[in-house]
């Protein structure tokens, strides 16, 4: 099964991403992809857009999420897949998670004011954006306001952990978040596993743990990847009986490293993850 063509982790401005929800199925159309999910951290106020344009292009489409959670105190990101937007457990996530950015959003800003850079002035070209705070806007606003010369020097100089922007969050526990994917209706995936600061023994894990709680998938192939992590990623799934997932990340056109429809094909020992019921049946078939 060609999974070049699947690509069930993207961002639009709902979140963190450059384009709008509709330009977004639109660009990842033009890019080859023909099935895909909208994944935006902690919301899902994009799903409604990126689903009538999927319709409109001829794609298959589910509705997804990327929420935040932590494992033995690391910040991990877990996707849910072919969820239900209306759900009632969604809902309360996703609201419970907003509170948590938008509280951490205020901390930042105060730290980065206190450390001479414009962290007040960021927050409020933020929230003139609309979207749910994350760091990516952060490192966006600093750049604008001349504080850094681009993403990568305000993370380096500000954001990063140990840096005077930097703010622990008390995310809520893996096993929880996992159950609100479920309780959704959806499918449970954990994201980009090989950027946690985690011992290999420590991934092996985490994802037993994930598996025990319901989790089903993986992320294999992700955007960036090279092939000597697309094998970890997949000796991880086989270790740990976890279907796989692809995904770029994607947020921004001006990124080449994670345009959609340019992954890894999902290897063939791997089951897909959206074989699984929740899927509509046809979806991820080769075009």
């Amino acid at each position: 099964m060609a999974s070049p063509a699947v690509d069930l982790h993207l961002h639009s401005t709902a979140s963190d991403g450059r384009l709008g929800p509709a330009a977004l199925v639109r660009h990842a159309a033009a890019c080859g992809v023909r099935h895909l999910a909208l994944t935006d951290h902690d919301t899902v106020a994009g799903v409604a857009a990126a689903s009538d344009a999927a319709r409109e292009c001829g794609l298959g489409f589910v509705p997804g999420v990327e929420l935040s959670a932590a494992w033995r105190g690391r910040a991990i990101h877990i996707l849910g897949l072919a969820v239900d937007p209306q759900a009632p457990a969604l809902g309360a996530a996703v609201e419970r998670l907003a509170s948590l950015r938008e509280e951490r959003a205020d901390r930042i800003a105060d730290r980065l004011d206190a450390a001479g850079a414009p962290g007040q002035a960021a927050r409020r070209a933020i929230e003139a954006e609309g979207a749910l705070p994350t760091r990516t806007h952060f490192a966006r606003a600093l750049v604008e306001l001349g504080a850094a010369r681009d993403l990568a020097e305000a993370f380096d100089r500000f954001l990063r952990q140990g840096r005077p922007g930097y703010v622990p969050t008390a995310w809520p526990e893996a096993e929880d978040v996992t159950g609100w994917i479920i309780a959704a209706g959806g499918v449970a995936v954990i994201a980009h596993p090989l950027r946690y600061t985690l011992s290999a023994g420590a991934r092996r894990e985490l994802g037993h743990a994930f598996r025990a709680a319901g989790g089903m998938g993986i992320e294999i192939a992700t955007g960036g990847a090279s092939a000597a992590q697309v094998a970890e990623a997949t000796s991880l799934a086989v270790r740990t009986g976890l279907d796989g997932s692809v995904g770029s990340d994607f947020h921004d056109p001006a990124f080449a490293w994670n345009q959609p429809g340019r992954l890894a094909k999902l290897p063939a020992s791997i089951r897909p993850v959206w074989n699984h019921p929740a899927f509509p049946r046809d979806f991820g078939a080769t075009a």
